[in-house]
């Protein structure tokens, strides 16, 4: 057994992580389904190397053939500043393992299976300090496993919110748009702009803006959004329809389109809005007799 153990993880590397990867496909741990170990090795073997790095000490730059002397493990303490990089390596398995289908089990076998592979190749004397530093790890993992997920459904969320939102023609000459949800920044700015782009080419003198589905239609993520497409010239020449909206929703929209110079009109049902939309395109609306 080499007592060094920076020269083991940093010089024999391959060998650490084929310990590992035998571990790995047998772990109770993880979830029991045909995996290949070999799809996730190059990050153990960063997770191995930045260990090493760590354990060894300060290199000296007068004299680059002698090797580090060994940092004594007191000195690795779980968020300490010997231990960053292996903390990011750890952090990027977790993220990268949540895009691939793996599950938090996964993430822990994993782990916790490099520590076991390490311990096989550490001298005695770093059994608890090694011990108590993938206990860290396996929580960054799990924290970062989390967080990724949480993000990508966020974003497949935002997705659907951008695509299912409804932006359609009433009529010919009257566009609309149906805001649904609780749509992040850039799902707003992209349903607006397919507004804008619809209100140009009918040349539309009315855009009828229903916010009724919104979850908070005075949200500051909707008002900013609103005054970035207020902004916008060539929406300067169209009255803004607001449906759906209370007096205590509609102040703040009429506020931002005066401060771009366009007119925002509000209504408490779409019916009304939609009837104003088409007399100020021209269109008669004529209700049919029940007699």
């Amino acid at each position: 057994m080499d007592g060094d153990l920076a020269h083991v993880l940093i010089d024999r590397t391959d060998e650490v992580v084929a310990s590992w990867a035998h571990r790995f496909d047998r772990s109770a741990l993880r979830m029991p389904r045909p995996i290949d170990p070999r799809q996730h090795a190059a990050m153990v073997s960063t997770m191995v190397v930045a260990l090493g790095e760590a354990v060894q000490g300060p290199r000296d730059f007068a004299d680059r053939t002698r090797r580090p002397p060994t940092v004594p493990p007191q000195r690795l303490k779980p968020g300490g500043p010997e231990l960053r990089e292996l903390e990011r390596a750890s952090a990027l398995t977790g993220a990268s393992m949540s895009a691939t289908g793996a599950s938090g089990f996964d993430v822990a076998a994993l782990v916790l299976a490099a520590r076991d592979a390490v311990l096989e190749f550490a001298p005695s004397e770093w059994a608890g300090a090694i011990g108590d530093v993938f206990e860290w790890l396996v929580v960054i993992a799990l924290d970062s496993f989390a967080s990724a997920g949480t993000a990508s459904a966020q974003e497949k969320v935002a997705e659907q919110i951008e695509e299912g939102t409804p932006v359609v023609l009433v009529t010919q000459e009257v566009p609309a748009v149906l805001l649904v949800g609780a749509p992040p920044a850039s799902a707003l700015d992209s349903i607006l702009g397919r507004a804008l782009l619809l209100v140009v080419r009918v040349g539309a003198p009315t855009l009828i803006l229903d916010v009724s589905g919104l979850t908070d239609p005075v949200a500051p993520v909707v008002l900013e959004a609103a005054t970035r497409f207020f902004s916008q010239k060539r929406i300067h020449a169209v009255e803004i329809a607001l449906s759906g909206a209370s007096s205590h929703v509609a102040a703040p929209w009429i506020v931002a389109g005066k401060a771009h110079g366009v007119s925002v009109v509000s209504f408490d049902r779409l019916d009304a809005a939609v009837a104003h939309a088409l007399e100020r395109a021209g269109v008669q609306l004529r209700r049919r007799s029940t007699t």
